[in-house]
Parts: structure tokens; C-alpha cells; sequence
């Protein structure tokens, strides 16, 4: 927003120095062939990173992490916000911005919903689609103005590579597949959409997309996904849950134990007890994977009467020297911690508080705030400033769109803080003040806002509570009554600590 401080200064006499006022380096960012760099691990690099990222989100510490940060992210409210002094002038324009939110053809919170998909890959590019404000194409208005017919996600996994211009310095826009299926056999799965031909490959350039990024470290067009800092938990107690899988599935069904005579498993067997011997593995293999419920074995006994083929099942019960489920969830406790939602594992071991829990949502929260900042950012510098200037509007002070309150107090914070304010008075008994807490009840009265206090008293509850004479009287001392005679008690309260 422009400083609309008007000053008076001018160019001085004194020598001026050399210098270029232009760029002379750039941000650093390794790319190559327009595809980014800067990740060391193969896994974590895209677009191998996307395959990595669908894997990890089905996990079941990590997904209601993130289903957590997106539910609140899309339930907080927005809403157009005049800068401070031009309620007049810009009365039209905010009009006008809430508006677009309502004419688009899904709703706001959809597009805030498929935004914050940057939360679990890093980034998230929205393509800006812009139309006529006409009814016959669609918009509930028939002025003739740039509105907004859409704001749709390209999603991640279509992303190709990147363009850069001036040297690698500025982002010039991004190339995108189009997924055509190459065959309409759609059994093959994922492959059947895998024909990534020159034809199929689409620019945006970048004035056309809003660019949300978690982390734009370098500023990396992909950013860095949260993900990225629970990768290694996340693979050894895949690991380990793997192990105990396998672990339990051997405890219950037993050691498979296949006896068949040695010829068939030497080195210089003919290929026909080779081929047997492979047979046989088959066979073990897909028993353990509960493929096969029974096996046939040729009834061959040697000279003693010993059969030469023959199978058994042996109990495995030795006890482990380490505890997997410790280990898990330590791992799931590291998962939890990287993705700031640690809070949704206390109580599941006995552990933990109410007092605890506050602080670590309130952690959370600021989380959030960032990612919300990240959002409110893109509308207003990208989205907004480019509707005024297609519309051939002043983008010197605009409207802007903000939103709501992440977290709503409760009523026992809000009650503990009204009681105590209201008892040293500083809370004014004025219909604003009234109403405000009404709403915070979500009571459906208000007070006349042009009654006088004399008039507001009469309406109002007498009190009934002395809880705050004590902070009006009593001294630490012993000094005054404190609606006793010993001193101020109210130190003793556990709610005022």
C-alpha cells in the first residue's frame, strides 16, 4: 500500500557515486533444463517428489496433520478490508472485490481449499481465469467490467518444468502436461495417461497463475513441502511397520521348512531339478504371502524308508531384544513434531494436559497464520492489483481481501478476562461493549448502540458477583477488607495464575 505522506525532497548537489542500481548477482537457484536442482535426494526432487508426497499423505500419523491444517485454513473467513481513510473512495472498488468472490463459477472457499494443496507439495500454481462481467457469459452482473470466471489449480503432478528469464533471475511462467490416455484399455492403471508427447505439453506464462509456495527458499518456484522435514521419520517407520508386519505374520502362521534332496539344489544340478528347485521356492514364497492354502508333495522314500520330500511348519516364539512398537512411535512422535501437530498425540499414552494442548495449538495456529499471510499475499499483490489494472483502475491504494480469525476463544477465556478487567474498571459499560460480547455468545439481541449509560443499566443484569472486590480492597498486606479482613486471597486462586 502507498505511503500517501506527501515530502518535499529533491536531488542534492553533492558528487554522486558510481554504482549500477541493477542486479549484479541472482538468488542462487539450481536449475537446469528448467527443472529444479537444489534437493540432494533423488525422492524429494521433483517431479519424483509428487510419487513420494501421495505415498506419505496416506499415512496415518501424517494425514490427520495435514487434514487438520487445511480443515482450518479453508473454515477462516474473508472478507474486503478499505485502508484507513478512503472508506469514500474506494467504497465502489471494495464493492466490486466482494463481488468476484461471489461470481465466480465454484465458490470462494473452493478455491481456498485447492490453494492450500501448497501445504503438502510445496506449491501450488492457480491459473487466473478472467471474463466480461456479462450475464450472457455467465455472470450475475451485466456491467461490462474484468471479473473473474475462475481460479483453478494445476495440479502438481502435471508440472513439467519451469521458464526463467534475465539469467536465470525471474520466474517467465511454467510448461504443463496434458494427461491424454494413449490406449482405452484403463486397466493398466496410471500408465494409460503417460503420453507425454511435444503436442501435449502446454505454457502458462506467469502473469496468468498466482504461484503459493510454503518455504520459497532461494525463491524456488516449487518451494518446500512440509513434508519434506518428516521424509526420514517417515521411511523408517514405514520400515519398522513393514518388519512387524512380516514379524507377526511369521509368529502366527509359523517357519515354513521345505526338505527336498540335495541334487536338486546343487550348483551343477541338471536343468530339470534346477527347474524344481525354482518350484519349490515359488511355492514357499507364495505360502508366507498366503497365496497357496496347501501343498502336494510327490511321495518318494529312499532306501530306508526316509521320505526324500517332505514339509513342516516350525513355531517361531523367541522374544525380541527391541520393542518395534517403541520405535514406531518415537518415529510417529518425530512426524508429528516436523509437522507442528504433536498436539494430536496427547492423551493416546495417558500423557499430557489441557494447558499443554493450549499452548501447542496456539503453535499451531501461528502455523497457520504464516500460510493464511501466504495466501492473503497472492491475492492482494497478484490477483487484485491485476483485476484494477485490466480494468484500467489506480492500483496506488486498493481494497484489500483479509481473513477472519484462525482460532475462536472460548467463552470461559473470554469470561475470565471480562471479569477481571471489569473488576479494576476497565471495561466501559457502553452498548458496543454489549453487543460485542452478544456476538461472542452468538446471542441473538442487541442493544440500542444510541442509549445512554443510565439507559444501558437499566437493561443490564444487576451483579451479583463480588469476585472482583478483592482486587479493589484487599492488599497483599492485609491491608483493606478484599470482602474479608485477611488480605488479598485472590493469589490463591488457581484460575488467576
Amino acid at each position: 500500500m502507498a505511503d500517501d505522506a506527501e515530502i518535499s525532497l529533491e536531488a542534492g548537489d553533492n558528487d554522486v557515486p558510481t554504482l549500477s542500481l541493477g542486479e549484479a548477482g541472482y538468488n542462487g537457484l539450481n536449475v537446469l533444463g528448467g527443472e529444479i536442482l537444489e534437493e540432494c535426494s533423488k525422492e524429494l526432487r521433483w517431479p519424483h517428489a509428487i510419487n513420494t508426497f501421495k505415498r506419505m499423505e496416506k499415512d496415518g500419523a501424517i494425514a490427520p496433520a495435514l487434514a487438520y491444517v487445511e480443515m482450518m485454513i479453508s473454515r477462516v473467513d474473508w472478507h474486503v478490508k478499505i485502508p484507513e481513510g478512503y472508506e469514500e473512495q474506494l467504497k465502489d472498488h471494495a464493492i466490486f472485490m466482494r463481488q468476484v468472490m461471489n461470481d465466480m463459477e465454484h465458490d470462494f472457499k473452493s478455491f481456498i481449499k485447492q490453494a492450500v494443496s501448497f501445504n503438502r507439495y510445496g506449491f501450488a500454481p492457480v491459473e487466473k481465469v478472467f471474463r466480461l462481467r456479462y450475464k450472457e457469459k455467465g455472470s450475475q452482473y451485466d456491467d461490462g467490467l474484468v471479473g473473474i470466471r475462475k481460479l483453478a489449480l494445476r495440479s502438481q503432478d502435471t508440472i513439467q518444468s519451469w521458464k526463467f528469464v534475465n539469467k536465470g533471475r525471474d520466474l517467465a511462467g511454467l510448461y504443463q502436461y496434458i494427461n491424454i490416455p494413449s490406449s482405452r484399455d484403463y486397466n493398466q492403471g496410471i500408465d494409460f495417461v503417460t503420453n507425454y508427447e511435444a503436442g501435449n505439453v502446454k505454457f502458462i506464462p506467469r502473469k496468468k497463475f498466482m504461484l503459493f509456495r510454503h518455504n520459497p527458499i532461494k525463491d524456488n518456484p516449487e518451494g518446500q513441502s512440509p513434508l519434506v522435514g518428516c521424509w526420514s521419520a517417515w521411511k523408517y517407520k514405514t520400515a519398522y511397520q513393514e518388519s512387524e508386519a512380516i514379524s507377526v505374520a511369521q509368529d502366527s502362521n509359523g517357519f515354513k521348512v521345505l526338505y527336498l534332496p540335495p541334487q536338486y539344489m546343487a550348483a551343477d544340478a541338471t536343468d530339470e531339478n534346477k527347474a524344481v528347485f525354482e518350484h519349490y521356492k515359488t511355492v514357499i514364497r507364495n505360502m508366507h504371502q498366503a497365496k497357496e492354502s496347501g501343498l502336494i508333495l510327490p511321495l518318494i522314500v529312499d532306501d530306508q524308508g526316509n521320505k526324500m520330500f517332505e514339509f513342516e511348519i516350525k513355531s517361531v516364539t523367541g522374544q525380541k531384544s527391541y520393542d518395534t512398537n517403541a520405535i514406531i512411535k518415537r518415529y510417529t512422535a518425530e512426524i508429528l513434531t516436523a509437522l507442528f501437530a504433536d498436539f494430536l498425540a496427547l492423551g493416546s499414552d495417558g500423557s499430557g494436559s489441557f494447558s499443554l494442548a493450549e499452548s501447542k495449538i496456539s503453535v499451531v495456529e501461528m502455523a497457520i497464520q504464516s500460510k493464511l499471510d501466504e495466501i492473503k499475499t497472492q491475492l492482494n499483490f497478484d490477483l487484485a492489483k491485476q483485476l484494477f489494472q485490466l480494468n484500467g483502475w489506480s492500483t496506488e491504494v486498493m481494497p484489500e481481501w483479509c481473513y477472519g480469525e484462525v482460532g475462536k476463544v472460548s467463552l470461559d477465556e473470554i469470561s475470565k478476562f471480562i471479569q477481571r478487567t471489569a473488576a479494576v474498571g476497565l471495561i466501559p459499560k457502553a452498548p458496543k461493549v454489549v453487543n460485542w460480547l452478544m456476538d461472542q455468545a452468538s446471542i441473538p439481541y442487541k442493544v440500542d448502540e444510541d442509549l445512554s449509560v443510565e439507559e444501558l443499566s437499566k437493561q443490564l443484569t444487576p451483579e451479583t458477583s463480588n469476585s472482583g472486590a478483592g482486587m479493589v480492597e484487599g492488599m497483599s498486606n492485609g491491608t483493606g477488607s478484599s470482602n474479608g479482613s485477611s488480605g488479598d486471597s485472590s493469589t490463591s486462586n488457581s484460575e488467576n495464575t
